[in-house]
């Protein structure tokens, strides 16, 4: 079950103590507190009665939407989760007249980058260094858009 919740205490603390099991670099559940109040969108997959499966974090800017975050706990990997949360999240972002929805991805995250091109994301730049704690070092990123609503690359993104 998929729900898009407002984040309160309780849910940051379950949701920072995932990506801390995760990511090399974890939201704490501050962070996670204060996205929630600067406008970001969260969507918690929820499996069986109270089990994090997985979570999304979302912010519009403008007419774009950031995808800041995104985890599936890895007991409930390679089930179409990711996807699940990906299409919720830019669902939520073309229904509120989002143009696209960008994010940035490792280089490395091998998975992550074929689960956003299967999702329809295309790369549209590198930052290089963008992640401080690579393992050998800074690590570049890959800029990822998703367009939506007729919009186009070419449109002046």
């Amino acid at each position: 079950m998929i729900r898009s919740l407002s984040m309160d205490a309780a849910l940051a603390r379950e949701v920072a103590l995932l990506e801390e099991e995760i990511s090399p670099s974890p939201w704490s559940a501050e962070m996670i507190l204060e996205e929630g109040r600067l406008g970001g969108w969260m969507t918690v997959l929820v499996s069986g009665e109270s089990t994090l499966a997985g979570y999304g974090v979302a912010r519009p800017l403008f007419d774009e939407w950031h995808l800041l975050t995104l985890g599936v706990a890895p007991r409930f990997r390679r089930q179409g989760l990711g996807r699940r949360l990906v299409e919720e999240l830019a669902g939520v972002a073309q229904a509120r007249q989002g143009r696209c929805v960008v994010l940035e991805v490792r280089v490395s995250n091998v998975s992550a980058r074929l689960l956003y091109q299967n999702t329809g994301f295309v790369t549209v730049g590198v930052r290089h260094g963008y992640y401080r704690d690579g393992p050998y070092g800074p690590e570049d990123a890959l800029v990822m858009c998703r367009f939506m609503n007729g919009h186009r690359a070419s449109e002046g993104s």
